[in-house]
């Protein structure tokens, strides 16, 4: 996903039953990408983006990792084009305790801590990767917002997860289409496009 600098030309849209919506939480802890219009700040990501609420940002997901390097100064450290962030709940153990954001022994890994302060970050896509329960409170607003993925792990994951789209109403490009001709038009799709996964009572 590095490089990409504006939104994807193809959306796919399934609205689901809320009743089976959990399954999908597992697409978050793989990766999905997040279009940023430009780099904002690890809090700024987290908050206003993905759509959590500050409180749970703060006290549930001490475990950050930009590129796989921990972050302490989320207000500081920028998220743009073609970084990774890991969220993560508390980690057991010492190495949890050292790990997560400001850590009161942070002083023992100097050299893993997150630096990107001579680097200039843009917009793009953002891939973000949600861990333990932190994927299963917060995939929802991520996935009614949209994310961008490649048609092949979407296919993937369907078929991994034994996902019916019998069961979903299908969108492509605003045009409604059968859950047949959602997985020939992902077959025969080449660039990464743009899913959004919608609940509904049913």
């Amino acid at each position: 996903m590095n490089g990409i600098t504006c939104a994807t030309s193809n959306q796919l849209i399934l609205t689901i039953p809320e009743t089976s919506a959990t399954v999908w939480h597992g697409l978050l802890r793989r990766g999905v990408g997040v279009f940023l219009e430009q780099a904002v700040s690890v809090r700024d990501f987290m908050t206003e983006i993905l759509g959590m609420e500050l409180d749970y940002a703060t006290n549930s997901v001490p475990g950050l990792f930009l590129n796989n390097a921990p972050v302490d100064e989320w207000r500081e450290e920028l998220v743009g084009d073609g970084d990774e962030l890991g969220m993560s709940g508390t980690m057991p153990g010492l190495c949890g305790i050292a790990l997560r954001r400001s850590s009161p022994i942070r002083a023992f890994r100097p050299d893993l801590v997150s630096r990107h302060d001579e680097e200039k970050r843009t917009g793009g896509v953002a891939v973000v990767k949600m861990f333990n329960f932190v994927a299963l409170d917060c995939f929802k607003p991520v996935l009614m917002r949209g994310v961008v993925v490649s048609p092949q792990a979407v296919l993937q994951y369907v078929d991994d997860q034994e996902i019916d789209l019998q069961q979903c109403d299908c969108e492509w490009n605003e045009s409604p289409v059968s859950p047949a001709e959602v997985r020939e038009i992902l077959a025969g799709a080449c660039e990464d496009i743009t899913l959004v996964v919608r609940m509904n009572a049913g």
